[in-house]
Parts: C-alpha cells; sequence; structure tokens
C-alpha cells in the first residue's frame, strides 16, 4: 500500500511509470499497488493511464489526491484504485481522481472508492473539465461526493465543466452527493445509476447559472431528507435545465425528487420522478417551466414555486399528479391525459388533444387553438373557453356547465350522460351530438344562432320552451338523433338535412316548420311532433315514421314515407286548436294501430293518404255537419292505394240538424286516382243521429264512379243501382231494409227515439181520458147521491188497465203498456134540488214498450216510455127526478214525460193538459126494477208539452185540441141481498176521437205527423153497492177495441168507495 506522506515514493511502490509527470509526459500504472501520481504544477498535456491490472488502497495521511492532473491533461482509470483515511473539510478534500485546474478530461472505466469524510471519488477544481464515470465509484463517509466540479466548494465562479455517468455512482454516508457541480454553464450527464443512502445525502447537485441536468438512468435517494435532485442558480435572473428523459427515474424514498432554489428553472420530464413522502418536483422563486413528454411520470405533488410557473405537455401520456403553483399548462403534444389537480389559470391547448379527466383549478380558463381538441367533462372544464379547435364534453354521468365557450370552433358531446349547458355561448362552429344527452335552456347554449347542431347518435334535450334559431342548421348523420321536449314546446323554422334518422321524445310538443331532407327515419316515441302549422303548410319530413303508444304525429304539412300509427294523428286544428282548416298528406301510405283525429275545430280537415291505407283495429274521428246529402264532413282521403283492415269511423256533430239524404249522403272516406276499399275496411265507432234520422256507414254511394267512398246515409233509395251496389258498414251500423222498388221514395231511417216521441202525446191524452172516464166510474151510481148540506160525502177510487194503444202517422207509434191511477174526491155542498159541487185530486201513470217505424222497419220496438200526470180537478153534479143526471169536469194535470230507447238514449220533458167533460143520461124504467139508461159524454183536451232535447235533437210539439165524443147506453138493475142494495149493469159505448193532429217537430226541419181521429167500441160491467146508511162501493171492468183504423185494445178495472159524512 501506498501513503500519501509528502515524500519520494520508495522502490516497492514503483507500479507507476513516473510520480511527478511534467507537461507532455504519459504515466502507465499497473500492478498492485500502485502509487499515487501528482502531475507538476502548471503542466499541461499530462496523461495518466492506470490499466485494469492496477490496484491501489491509498490513504490520505500524506496528500488528499491519489491522482492529479493541473491543466488539459487526462486521467484513465480501468483498475482499482480506493482512498483512505480521516478526511478533511469543505475546504480540504480529498479525492482518488482530480483535475486541478482547465480543460482536463477524467474517466472511469475501473472501480473507484472512497471510506473517511471529505473524500471524493472524481474530481474537477477548474473550468472545461469533463468527468466521465463508466465504471463504478462508492464513497461512505459523510459529505464524501462521488463526481464533483469546483471542487472543495471554493470555485463556484468555475464554469463549463461536464459530469459523465454511465456506470455507477453511489454514496453511503450522510450529506453525500453523488454528483456535484458548482458554478455556471455546467452539464451533467446521467445514464447509469446514482444513488446516495445518507441522511441529507442530495444524489445531483448543481448550483450556478445555467446548469444542465440530462437523466436517462436512474437517480435516487433513500436517506433521511435526501433530494434526488437540487438545483441553485444562485441568481434570481440566472437558470437551470433538468431533463429526465425516456427512461430516466428519479426517486427520493425520503425527501423531494427534484428541487430547485432561485432562478428560472426548466425541468423536462420524459421518464419517472418520484417523492414517497410528498413533493415529486419542488420549483424555486424563478418563472419555472415543467416541460411533461412521452413516458412522463410523477409520484407526488409538483409545486411550481412563486411567481408565473407553466406546465408544457409534449408528445403523449397522463398526468395523474397534483399540481402546485403553477399558473399556465400548454398543450404543445398530440395526446394527453389530465387526471391530476392544479392552481392554474389559464389552460392553452396549441395541438392534439387534452382530455381533462382532473381538476385545472376553481379560477383557470382556457384556449383551444384550431385543430387543437380539449376534452373535459362538465366539472372540471374551466369556466372560460376561448374554443377555435374544438372543445368535447366526455360526460358519462349527469353534470351541469355553468361557464361560457366563445371562439371560432366546435363543441362536442360525447358519453352516455346528460350534460346542461347554461345560455350564452358564443361558438359559431357549432355543436356535435355524438352520445347522450345535451340539456339546454336557451339556444345560446349553443353558441351563435349561425353555429350548426349535428346529431350523431346524441340526445337534445329542453329544459324549457324555447324555438332553436332559424339560422342554425341541423344535420342528422349515421347515428341519427333525438330531440327530447320533456314538458315543454318548441319550434324548429329549419328545415333538417342528414342521412340519419330523427326520434321525437318528451310529453311535450316539437314543431317542424321547414322543408326536411334527411333520410332516414322517424320515430315519435312521446309527445307530438308537428310538421308544419297553419302558416307553414309546405312543412315535410321524409322516411317512414312509427308513431308510438301514446304520442302524436300531425299538422298542416306532409309526411314523405309510410307511417305505422300506434298512437294518434292529429290533422290541422285538430292539433292546433287556433288554427283553420287543413290538411295533413301521408305520402307513403299509413298503417294504422291508433287513433286518427282528423276532426277540430269547426269541419273540414283532410287527412290525404297517397298509397295504401291499412287499418289495424284502429279508429279515425271525423267531425262532421250531419244533415242531408253533401253536408259537410272532415274527410280521410285515399290516394291510388287501397283502403283495407278494419277501422271504426267515431263521427262528432257538428252543428247539423238532421235531415233525410236522398242521394250518396254525406262523404267521409274518399277514394281518388283509382284507390278501392275493401267491403269491411270501415264500420261506425257508435251511432249517428241527428235530428229524426239515424245514419248508417255505407260504401259507395248511388251515383256511378262512387264505389270505393264511403257515405254516412239516412235513407235506403230505389233501384236501380249503380255497378257495386252501396253496402253497409258492420257493427253499428243498423241493418237495412229491401231497397225500394223503381220509382219509389227511398226509405228514411227514422231514429229509434222518432216513434218513442211521437207516441207521447197520444199517452198523455189517454190518461187524462181515463182520469175523466165517466160519472159512474168516479162516482158509483146517482142514486147513492142523497146527502145535502156542506161536505156530506168524499169518494175515492183507483183504476188500472191493460192497454195497445197504435196511431197512424209518419212513424205509426204504438204503445203497449199499463195505465193506472188514482183519485180522491171530496163534495163541498150538496143542495136540496139536486145539484152537487166538489174537488178531487188524482195521480195517473202509464209505463209501457213502444214500436213503430224506426231504421226503415214497421213495428220496431224502439223503447219505453213512462208518463206520470198530477192532477186536480172541479166538478158539478145535478141528479134530478126519476135517476137522470147531468155530470160536468175540469181537470187540470201537470205532466211527466220520460223517454227512453233501445239504444240508451233517454230525455225528459215536462207538459200540462186541461180536461173538461159534460154528460148526462135519462135511465128509461123496463120493469122489475131494471132500466136503460141512454148516455151521451163530450170530452174536450187542450195539451202542451215542453221541448225535449235528447243531445240529438231539439223536439218540439204542436200545442191541441182534441175532443173524443161518447154514445151509448147502460142496463142496470137493483135488488137486496145480504143487508145491501146491490146495482149491476152492462153498458155499451161507442166513442170518437177528434181534433188537431199531433207533430213532433225535429231540428233539422223533420215534422212527424200521428193523426188523433179514432172510432172505438166498448163494453162494460159493473156492480154498486149500498153497504149501509154511509157507505157504499162500487166496482167495474170494461173491454175497449178499434172498430176501425189502426189496432187499440184495452182491457180496464176500476173500484171506488163512497162515505157520507
Amino acid at each position: 500500500m501506498v501513503l500519501f506522506s509528502g515524500v519520494a515514493a520508495s522502490s516497492a511502490q514503483a507500479a507507476c511509470s513516473a510520480t511527478a509527470p511534467a507537461s507532455g509526459a504519459t504515466v502507465n500504472c499497473s500492478g498492485n499497488d500502485v502509487s499515487s501520481v501528482a502531475a507538476r504544477a502548471g503542466s499541461t498535456g499530462v496523461t495518466i493511464d492506470l490499466d485494469s491490472t492496477a490496484t491501489g488502497s491509498l490513504s490520505r495521511s500524506g496528500s488528499p489526491v491519489a491522482f492529479s492532473v493541473d491543466t488539459d491533461s487526462t486521467i484513465r482509470n480501468d483498475g482499482s484504485v480506493s482512498l483512505t483515511g480521516g478526511g478533511g473539510s469543505g475546504g480540504n478534500r480529498g479525492a482518488v481522481l482530480l483535475g486541478s485546474g482547465n480543460g482536463n478530461r477524467l474517466s472511469n472505466t475501473g472501480t473507484v472508492g472512497t471510506t473517511g469524510a471529505y473524500n471524493d471519488g472524481m474530481a474537477a477544481n477548474g473550468s472545461g473539465n469533463t468527468l466521465t464515470n463508466n465504471g463504478s465509484i462508492t464513497t461512505t463517509g459523510p459529505n464524501a461526493y462521488g463526481m464533483t466540479a469546483a471542487w472543495g466548494q471554493t470555485n463556484a465562479g468555475q464554469s463549463g465543466n461536464t459530469l459523465v455517468n454511465t456506470g455507477t455512482v453511489s454514496t453511503s454516508g450522510s450529506n453525500a452527493r453523488a454528483m456535484s457541480i458548482l458554478g455556471g454553464n455546467g452539464t451533467v450527464r446521467n445514464s447509469g445509476m446514482l444513488s446516495t443512502s445518507g441522511a441529507s445525502s442530495t444524489t445531483v447537485y448543481m448550483q450556478g447559472n445555467n446548469d444542465t441536468l440530462i437523466n436517462t438512468g436512474t437517480i435516487t435517494a433513500s436517506g433521511a431528507g435526501a433530494e434526488a435532485v437540487f438545483s441553485n442558480t444562485v441568481g434570481s435572473s440566472f437558470t437551470a435545465r433538468i431533463e429526465n428523459g425516456t427512461g430516466g427515474r428519479i426517486v427520493s424514498q425520503k425527501g423531494i425528487g427534484i428541487r430547485t432554489l432561485n432562478g428560472n428553472t426548466t425541468i423536462v420530464n420524459a421518464g419517472l420522478v418520484q417523492s414517497d413522502i410528498g413533493n415529486a418536483i419542488a420549483m424555486g422563486a424563478g418563472n419555472n417551466t415543467l416541460i411533461l413528454q412521452t413516458g412522463s411520470q410523477i409520484v407526488g405533488t409538483a409545486d411550481g414555486g412563486a411567481n408565473n410557473n407553466e406546465v408544457i405537455l409534449q408528445g403523449s401520456g397522463t398526468a395523474a399528479n397534483a399540481f402546485s403553483n403553477f399558473q399556465t399548462l400548454l398543450m404543445q403534444g398530440s395526446d394527453w391525459q389530465w387526471q391530476g389537480s392544479g392552481t392554474f389559470t389559464l389552460a392553452h391547448v396549441q395541438t392534439g388533444t387534452l382530455d381533462l379527466t382532473g381538476k385545472l383549478g376553481e379560477s383557470a380558463s382556457a384556449i383551444v387553438d384550431a385543430g387543437a381538441t380539449l376534452q373535459a367533462n362538465a366539472g372540471n372544464l374551466p369556466a372560460n373557453v376561448s374554443n377555435d379547435g374544438l372543445v368535447r364534453f366526455a360526460q358519462d354521468v349527469a353534470g351541469s356547465y355553468g361557464g361560457r365557450i366563445s371562439g371560432a370552433g366546435v363543441v362536442e358531446k360525447t358519453g352516455a350522460g346528460t350534460l346542461t349547458l347554461a345560455g350564452g355561448n358564443s361558438y359559431s362552429g357549432g355543436t356535435i351530438l355524438g352520445q347522450g344527452t345535451l340539456a339546454i335552456g336557451a339556444d345560446s347554449a349553443l353558441g351563435a344562432a349561425s353555429g350548426k347542431l349535428d346529431f350523431n347518435g346524441g340526445t337534445l334535450q329542453l329544459n324549457q320552451s324555447l324555438d332553436l334559431a332559424g339560422t342554425r342548421a341541423i344535420t342528422l348523420d349515421g347515428g341519427g338523433g333525438t330531440i327530447d321536449t320533456q314538458g315543454y314546446s318548441s319550434t324548429l323554422a329549419q328545415g333538417i338535412t342528414g342521412s340519419g334518422a330523427l326520434t321525437k321524445a318528451g310529453s311535450g310538443s316539437l314543431l317542424l316548420n321547414g322543408v326536411s331532407s334527411y333520410a332516414g327515419p322517424t320515430t315519435v316515441a312521446a309527445g307530438t311532433l308537428a310538421v308544419g302549422d297553419a302558416a307553414h303548410t309546405n312543412a315535410a319530413i321524409g322516411g317512414a315514421t312509427t308513431v308510438a303508444a301514446g304520442a302524436t304525429l300531425g299538422g298542416y304539412g306532409r309526411v314523405g314515407g309510410a307511417v305505422n300509427n300506434n298512437g294518434t294523428i292529429a290533422v290541422a286544428n285538430a292539433l292546433f286548436s287556433s288554427g283553420g282548416n287543413g290538411a295533413f298528406t301521408i305520402s307513403g301510405g299509413l298503417d294504422n294501430a291508433g287513433v286518427v283525429q282528423i276532426g277540430g275545430q269547426g269541419v273540414g280537415n283532410r287527412l290525404h293518404i297517397v298509397g295504401d291505407y291499412v287499418g289495424r283495429d284502429g279508429r279515425i274521428a271525423l267531425n262532421t255537419h250531419v244533415a242531408g246529402d253533401g253536408a259537410a264532413s272532415d274527410r280521410l282521403v285515399v290516394d291510388g292505394g287501397r283502403a283495407s283492415g278494419a277501422t271504426t269511423l267515431a263521427v262528432t256533430n257538428v252543428g247539423g240538424a238532421g235531415a233525410q239524404t236522398v242521394g250518396d249522403g254525406i262523404q267521409l272516406v274518399q277514394a281518388v286516382n283509382g284507390a278501392t276499399s275493401d267491403a269491411g275496411a270501415f264500420r261506425l265507432a257508435a251511432p249517428v243521429k241527428a235530428g229524426a234520422f239515424e245514419y248508417y256507414l255505407a260504401k259507395g254511394g248511388v251515383s256511378d264512379g262512387t264505389a270505393g267512398n264511403w257515405y254516412l246515409r239516412n235513407s235506403v233509395a230505389a233501384e236501380p243501382l249503380p255497378a257495386e251496389p252501396p253496402v253497409a258498414a258492420p257493427a253499428t251500423s243498423p241493418p237495412l231494409p229491401a231497397p225500394p222498388p223503381v220509382g219509389a221514395d227511398p226509405i228514411p231511417l227514422y231514429r229509434a227515439e222518432v216513434p218513442l216521441y211521437a207516441a207521447a202525446p197520444g199517452v198523455a191524452r189517454v190518461i187524462g181520458i181515463m182520469q175523466t172516464d165517466n160519472f159512474h166510474d168516479r162516482q158509483g151510481e146517482q142514486s147513492l147521491l142523497t146527502e145535502v148540506g156542506s161536505l156530506p160525502a168524499a169518494w175515492a177510487r183507483a183504476w188500472g188497465a191493460q192497454s195497445e194503444l197504435n196511431r197512424q202517422g209518419t212513424v205509426d207509434p204504438a204503445f203497449d203498456g199499463s195505465i193506472y191511477g188514482t183519485q180522491l174526491g171530496q163534495d163541498l155542498y150538496a143542495g136540496t134540488d139536486g145539484h152537487r159541487y166538489g174537488v178531487f185530486l188524482g195521480f195517473a201513470r202509464a209505463s209501457g214498450d213502444v214500436d213503430g217505424f224506426a231504421l226503415g222497419t214497421p213495428e220496431l220496438d224502439v223503447g219505453r216510455l213512462a208518463v206520470n200526470a198530477y192532477s186536480g180537478g172541479v166538478y158539478w153534479t145535478h141528479a134530478g127526478p126519476g135517476g137522470r143526471y147531468v155530470d160536468a169536469l175540469l181537470m187540470g194535470s201537470s205532466l211527466n214525460v220520460e223517454p227512453r230507447s233501445r239504444d240508451g238514449v233517454t230525455a225528459s220533458t215536462r207538459g200540462r193538459m186541461v180536461t173538461g167533460s159534460i154528460e148526462a143520461g135519462l135511465p128509461v124504467g123496463g120493469g122489475e126494477g131494471w132500466a136503460v139508461e141512454p148516455q151521451a159524454q163530450l170530452i174536450w183536451q187542450y195539451l202542451s208539452l215542453n221541448d225535449l232535447n235528447d243531445g240529438i235533437s231539439t223536439v218540439g210539439f204542436n200545442d191541441g185540441n182534441t175532443f173524443v165524443g161518447r154514445v151509448g147506453a147502460r142496463v142496470h138493475g137493483r135488488f137486496d141481498a145480504r143487508g145491501a142494495q146491490w146495482q149491476p149493469y152492462l153498458r155499451l159505448n161507442v166513442l170518437r176521437t177528434f181534433g188537431s193532429d199531433d207533430t213532433a217537430a225535429f231540428s233539422g226541419g223533420t215534422d212527424i205527423e200521428t193523426q188523433v181521429g179514432q172510432t172505438t167500441g166498448q163494453l162494460g160491467a159493473g156492480v154498486v153497492a149500498k153497504l149501509g146508511a154511509s157507505a157504499s162501493a162500487f166496482v167495474s171492468v170494461s173491454w175497449l177495441a178499434n172498430l176501425g183504423g189502426e189496432h187499440q185494445r184495452q182491457l180496464a178495472g176500476n173500484a171506488g168507495v163512497r162515505w157520507a159524512w
């Protein structure tokens, strides 16, 4: 071993060719225990070469340097040398290899090691020196550096030194450095392994202006408080640059990865910078720049320090760490994902795509240059963006963006989530809806009014009623698009173009007033899609259209393709209540399983189908002025196609009072340009009635060329028929009678209610007649009238009949039912001269079935009729000698009339009736107590019924006077039996009714006449029993039948009592 003691070496250490070479000399060292070599002061061009056999463990007891040169000289070590012994202080350092002047070149491909404090491996103490380690350098003492320039830390003013490591440099002492450079313009290059393990041991230390670290290897610090890289420019205006290239690793386990102090430092990272305890990068008080390149990974926080600092992204990669104290983010690469956080005030995307999944900072704004893309979501996009490129919202979950986007660029929505954009944006490049939902509350949320809206799979959702600017072009690309109005309304003045499909969603309405040319299909999934309002009848959409259940399609415009309807199609003002009548056109045929609402406000709308109409148990609702031939109606027009399937037509009568049709009728379906229709294609949804008539749905008219049309008619015309006879549609259309013969009048189809109403006056009068009846049915027998004085006697009776009452007239009404009633009377005064005065009250009811001529069928059962009469009256009776009598009566009745037809149509009306009667009889004795009593009676009736309205028509009844004359005879006898006096009798009457005929006047001018005149015969029998001084009773039965004219039958019974007070 050679010890440096300041004296000449002994011969045993002569392994080097010289120990104090002069300028230009070369010293070769080989073998074991090489000696130290120190070039002479001021020498140049010296070379010290230790070959691979050279070994030595040198002690610094005499000299701290093992091998040294002065200026522009070289030391090459291929051997294994070390320096041991105690160290000095900061200005008295030891070294294995040292260049003490300028321009020296030191290299190590072997092994260099030191022990002890302040003993460095390779050192330079001037400017322009290059130290290269391709081998291994190890130091173990405190403050011992592996490679260092400006040796002794007293020459910080030196510059231009270069430290290169491709091998391994490691230190284990405290405050030890693997590489240290002091002075300006220095360069540190590492492609090997640099490590420190001691406390506070910075692995790479740079101090000075314009120093540079270039690392593609590994730099690690594992000691407590140890930094992997430290740079101090000294001056605040000085600079430094740290490059961590591809594959480079800068790691501190217990300290900062890279720390800078003072000046303006640039850090370029394409590798790993890591701190296991906090800050991976901590920059000082300068204007600092952090450049992240492809391959960059930072584990820990990057702190930009004070002043104005920026991060620049180049190439591609992911930034996942936190950034603090950086003000500007520049994107200059191709594709970067920002997953970290920051405190930036500006992000400037100059090229490529910056994908923000992290945070830039609460006060950040952004600039996007033309050709560049900023991708973010609503929660992390800066509040103000100047966009001349593309801003893409990648929104996988719901979010709201309340910021402002300006510029000439484009905004794109991707991701399955819902993005809500506030208004006030002014970007002019347009909006692309690629995925998910974009929700807006104002058109300006989509930027300038000149910016287009491009759908390619996404949804535009309206958060309030609004109209998009008419200058905004709207395109449907291959992915199509959806407009979700929610519960609001919107109008698009412009047409929609493109190759894609359109879906209308939301319960609100979307009005398309433009001429759209998009090629894809249309789906009305919910709410209303209107094509054209009353001012835009040229509005159109193209392609097939599907209307979902609960949705509506309609308007005044045109659909260019086939329509499949499971919801509602609403024509013109059936959709726009304030608009006029109009038409809606479907140019590709209609398949209808839903509702077609042609009827709107008034009458006159048209649904024009070019092509086939197929009914799949659908429904068409029309407004019709239900009256006579040619009355106005909404209409379905089938143009050039075929109407088939099964559809119900729901007809609403708008102001039609009904009138008889004698021709084609009222057209509901029109077949034009060769169109045809199947016999069962249409049927009525419900009976159609107006005025006095019921209408049926007929295929074909009575005139030529109408075979494919469908009409409402209420009469059956005489033959000859057209080539294809008219056919009544099934279901609610009534069955039709056979056509009348040639030359005969058409057979009208009166509705079922007509005979009911026509029967009412006659039934009411019969009630009045039966209440009046005759003297004997009311009071029994004139011989019973023996009391005198005030309130001498009272009487009561009940009566009933089963009646068949047929009348001749327009509809030949016939009543078959029961009529019954009761009366209670009181004699007010009876004089001794036979005159008697009284009053009475009564109630009567008729209830029964009615038939008549209806629906073209005679004697059709049409319903039931009930009439109630509440009556009161006065009477006068004179009973004279010989049993003769005169009886007069005047009665007033209040009537309730309640018809109910076979179709369930009900109505009611009230009326009043006045009845007067006078009769007389004169018995002619026949012996044995028997007598024949001729009788005569005249009854007068005045009847007035109020108008009736059954929801179909108003029906008025004429007021009229009628008379009933009766002549007849009564044969009666008298005998006593069982303590009573009995007076049986038989009677025979002929009755003649005459007076004003009845008229039921229906809206629309149809009068239903019913004759009053009738002659009937009556046969009756009865018995009167005087049961005591005060009481008597009487009963009778009768049978009435017509003697001519219409059929009448009546079986009646009567029972009464009389009581003398």
